[in-house]
């Protein structure tokens, strides 16, 4: 795989959460669902958040450890930046995705394609879009405290690196409270969200500067 592709992905990857291990069992009326969070994310101008994320991988006894903090502004601005234990930002506005490793800026323009889906998955995640995406099949559950959302990829690249993508959602709040990433490999990752605001003031420069 390229290698620009290969960073991307990883970085996706590992934004993300653990489920809840409790019996899902599968929704009568997943529209209503579907309705209550398509009104949430429409409601929701911003977003930032701080947030510690484990990656868990089957041939490491360690679990890798990060932390970060998290930006989102109504409808196409998103910033993910981890702090430690290495700088790393994912940075996107108006449909362009920019990255900086280790305080250089990697070069992705030759991935235009793959940027495009990269794109409308993150922000489709957050604001919504991501039900009528048409790359993904969509399956809504029910357990006794959360509203879970199951996505099975059908584009071919995504599908070659998730076996599924799961969305866990509060009852009470219709907040999402977990998003996990189950690799093909076996491995997946947790992201955990703290100290987090919504529809607050956010300065410009936090997605224009990388």
């Amino acid at each position: 795989m390229n290698k620009q592709y290969t960073i991307i992905l990883s970085l996706l990857i590992t934004f993300s959460f653990s489920t809840f291990a409790q019996e899902k069992t599968p929704l009568k009326n997943p529209t209503e669902l579907k309705n209550k969070l398509i009104k949430q994310s429409k409601e929701t101008t911003s977003i930032v958040a701080d947030f510690t994320q484990e990656k868990h991988v089957s041939f490491m006894k360690k679990t890798q450890i990060s932390k970060g903090k998290f930006y989102y502004q109504q409808h196409d601005k998103m910033r993910w930046e981890q702090t430690s234990p290495f700088n790393y930002v994912l940075l996107i506005n108006n449909g362009k995705v920019r990255i900086k490793d280790n305080g250089k800026e990697k070069n992705i323009k030759g991935a235009s394609k793959m940027m495009g889906k990269i794109n409308k998955l993150m922000l489709g995640l957050i604001n919504g879009q991501i039900f009528d995406n048409k790359d993904f099949t969509s399956k809504y559950y029910s357990n006794k405290d959360f509203y879970i959302v199951e996505l099975t990829p059908k584009n071919k690249r995504l599908k070659a690196i998730f076996n599924t993508i799961e969305l866990t959602f509060s009852k009470k709040t219709i907040r999402l409270k977990t998003l996990t990433f189950f690799e093909k490999s076996g491995d997946k990752s947790v992201m955990k969200f703290f100290n987090d605001k919504f529809n607050t003031s956010i300065k410009s420069s936090i997605f224009n500067t990388l």
